[in-house]
């Protein structure tokens, strides 16, 4: 689904996608197949050529409990803010920041997505959101429930008559002087 920035009104514009309305199904196929979806976003010009992008993301996700292994269906929920800058250019001797730690960002302001030339691909921003913020490790309502003495550990204890080797008896046999 692709946005021309140039049709946004100066009082912004607020678009609504669903399984419904068809326009992100494919892109998001990958991700959560046919599971109903509801992403409610507003886009409002500001100054520049920057915009201001917000919103959520609404649908559930069918996993595999990293625990116990069975099927699950995790609900997700996921709102958004960001800053629509246009692309620049990074010259090849450019200098950029970063945080020392993931401990160090700050999570608490708009994030910024760049877009190229006049258009923004919602389709792509909202299938990247989703991707990421998928869980690492899901888990099932009753592995979150399971107290500390439980213990989620598989241990292959190989069979259970083990032959002795004709090696192994002959060197137990053997007496160093």
């Amino acid at each position: 689904m692709r946005i021309n920035l140039l049709e946004i009104p100066e009082e912004g514009k607020s678009y609504t996608f669903n399984q419904n309305t068809k326009e992100l199904n494919e892109v998001l196929s990958d991700l959560i197949g046919s599971t109903p979806y509801q992403v409610d976003m507003t886009i409002l010009p500001m100054s520049s050529g920057t915009f201001n992008l917000n919103g959520s993301v609404k649908t559930s996700l069918k996993e595999e409990c990293s625990r116990c292994a069975k099927d699950i269906e995790i609900q997700f929920h996921e709102p958004f803010q960001e800053l629509l800058i246009p692309e620049l250019e990074t010259p090849r001797n450019a200098k950029y920041s970063k945080p020392n730690h993931v401990s160090d960002m700050n999570n608490k302001g708009p994030s910024v997505f760049e877009y190229k030339g006049h258009h923004f691909e919602a389709g792509e921003y909202i299938h990247e959101l989703v991707a990421i913020s998928e869980p690492l490790i899901p888990y099932c309502a009753e592995c979150a429930k399971a107290g500390p003495d439980k213990v989620f550990g598989y241990e292959d204890k190989g069979f259970e008559n083990k032959p002795i080797s004709p090696f192994e008896k002959a060197l137990k046999d053997l007496k160093l002087q």
